[in-house]
């Protein structure tokens, strides 16, 4: 199997779930082409040392089951505890005559005193080639979002909210993260869409139908279903973790989801040396009829 996670940033394989999801929000690369968030602020993240604890404690309200929540928590934490900024407002919501016409993530104020605002997401996409109901070759896993509606809707809707409401904001930036999934089979795009950069993190959708794929690559890797909102740094674990599965055990926990339920699957495939397993990969799994779900 080709290894599609070594663009990644480097995990420390003792750090917990909640530093290494943190270094990676920071570290990895845009899913966008217009970010333009200075590389000195992610420097931060490794002059500073982590208290895991803190980290940990400050998150259990970002937990939820909703991965954009959580890659929020994270954000906040770097640019208020690593980075020491001044958050003035998160998560404001705009109202024009009681009416709820948007919402703004993060203004944040630096030493000098400048007055950014940010846009945050992070997002999912499935490459498939085939003309569908969508009109775009890159869509969300639930196939209802795709890359061009959400970009579009980012930068043309959401930036421009603090051009009126917050005049004094003098740099407007979106801070986005994420993974576009292949299949294997198909040929990779000869053009990609505007916005979207091509140093984007990179893994693999397939059928259900089309499993065994996974094992003809190596029969000695081993697996581990994701779940949110813990779909964002590659997995580092024991080889003797519970969760962790093989090939026969993963299979069958796949017919079993897939018999009830045509939700894609998000698979960790890992690969052990010694008693540390690292992840090479990661591949959505999604029902026979996908994108018409």
């Amino acid at each position: 199997m080709k290894e599609e996670s070594g663009s990644q940033p480097a995990q420390d394989t003792l750090d917990s779930q909640y530093v290494r999801d943190l270094k990676w929000a920071v570290t990895s690369p845009s899913l966008i082409t217009e970010s333009n968030v200075e590389a000195k602020m992610s420097r931060f993240i490794d002059e500073t040392p982590i208290d895991e604890q803190d980290l940990a404690a400050f998150l259990e309200q970002y937990s939820s089951f909703r991965v954009g929540t959580y890659f929020e928590g994270l954000v906040l934490y770097w640019l208020e505890a690593i980075c020491k900024l001044k958050i003035v407002k998160q998560q404001q919501q705009i109202f024009e005559e009681n009416r709820t016409v948007g919402e703004i993530d993060f203004l944040f104020e630096d030493k000098t005193g400048v007055l950014t605002h940010w846009e945050t997401a992070v997002k999912f996409y499935l490459h498939f080639p085939e003309d569908n109901e969508t009109g775009s070759h890159f869509i969300g896993p639930n196939a209802v979002d795709t890359f061009e509606k959400k970009i579009k809707r980012l930068l043309e809707h959401q930036l421009p909210f603090s051009q009126k409401y917050f005049p004094e904001v003098t740099q407007r930036q979106a801070f986005v993260k994420g993974y576009i999934f292949y299949h294997p089979h198909a040929a990779r795009p000869h053009q990609l869409p505007e916005n979207m950069s091509d140093s984007h993190l990179k893994g693999t959708w397939i059928r259900h139908s089309e499993v065994p794929w996974l094992n003809d690559q190596n029969s000695h890797l081993m697996f581990r279903v994701l779940h949110k909102p813990y779909w964002l740094s590659p997995e580092v674990s024991h080889s003797q973790s519970g969760d962790l599965n093989s090939f026969e055990e993963l299979k069958s926990k796949l017919d079993a989801h897939f018999l009830n339920e045509e939700r894609p699957l998000l698979v960790s495939v890992l690969s052990c040396q010694g008693m540390i397993c690292h992840e090479i990969n990661r591949t959505f799994i999604v029902p026979e009829s996908w994108p018409q779900i």
